[in-house]
């Protein structure tokens, strides 16, 4: 599946040049996949993307905002657009500051449709361990939770 994800970053990159980065960062910050501009951190990347939605939200909660849809920070030469996937995260895209922000918009969100419908499609044990299940075959929950 996150193969999938990450095409689709890579289709939203094609189309618009002026897009440096892009990941979909789950709500605790951890990378479900991305396309990051070289020397970028994944992990402080992720982190910050989810700490700014944690903000963002806490803010519109104090003023009865609604819902989180968008944050946007604007530098001198990059913009962050940080835009909600449905109840799975984010999508986090850097941007050139002077990028027609419409057109970018337009398409972020597009992908971010487009990722909502399929991350949260049901996924199957072999889609994350392959078709090799034999790995599960001892496995036994009551392992885990005995106590020594």
């Amino acid at each position: 599946m996150s193969q999938q994800v990450e095409t689709l970053l890579k289709k939203l990159i094609k189309r618009n040049p002026q897009i440096k980065s892009v990941a979909v960062v789950n709500y605790e910050g951890i990378l479900i996949a991305s396309v990051l501009f070289p020397g970028t951190n994944e992990s402080s990347f992720g982190a910050m993307s989810a700490a700014l939605l944690g903000l963002g939200e806490h803010a519109l909660q104090e003023i009865e905002g609604g819902r989180l849809r968008e944050i946007y920070v604007r530098g001198d030469n990059m913009m962050l657009i940080v835009v909600g996937v449905s109840d799975v995260g984010v999508i986090a895209v850097t941007v050139d500051s002077d990028a027609p922000l419409g057109v970018v918009l337009m398409e972020i969100r597009r992908t971010a449709n487009m990722l909502s419908s399929l991350l949260s499609q049901k996924q199957d044990v072999s889609d994350i361990l392959g078709s090799d299940l034999s790995i599960l075959e001892d496995f036994s929950f009551k392992d885990i939770l005995e106590e020594e």
